[in-house]
């Protein structure tokens, strides 16, 4: 039985959505992080990219070419998960009320800070 989003992982996910497709901007589609999972096991709610149905289930999408290809044409996914994430963080960081953006997500705004600054280029 598949297990129900949590309302903070909703309104993770939403905020995601929002950025638009990591590869062209578009309107996105969630992809939960395939590399390194077992046959029909779904990552994390947070492990999440956004994605244009071109890329998601697409001609060029990761569940049409492959992860492998995929990953070669258009990056690995555990980074583009942390690029999201830290773009997500970010933006509630910088928002009028970040208590209250990051409380929604189920995160602190001192977690975000930390994440931020472990995962700096």
């Amino acid at each position: 039985m598949k297990k129900k989003a949590t309302k903070q992982e909703r309104a993770y996910m939403g905020r995601v959505a929002e950025l638009g497709c990591v590869i062209c901007g578009g309107i996105p589609e969630i992809h939960h992080n395939t590399k390194n999972r077992g046959y029909g096991a779904k990552s994390s709610n947070y492990d999440i990219i956004p994605l244009a149905v071109r890329f998601h289930r697409g001609e060029e999408g990761i569940h049409h070419i492959g992860v492998k290809t995929w990953e070669d044409k258009y990056g690995d996914q555990d980074d583009l998960v942390k690029e999201v994430k830290l773009r997500v963080y970010a933006d509630i960081l910088q928002s009028d009320y970040p208590e209250y953006e990051a409380e929604r997500i189920g995160k602190t705004v001192r977690g975000l800070e930390s994440f931020i600054l472990k995962n700096e280029v």
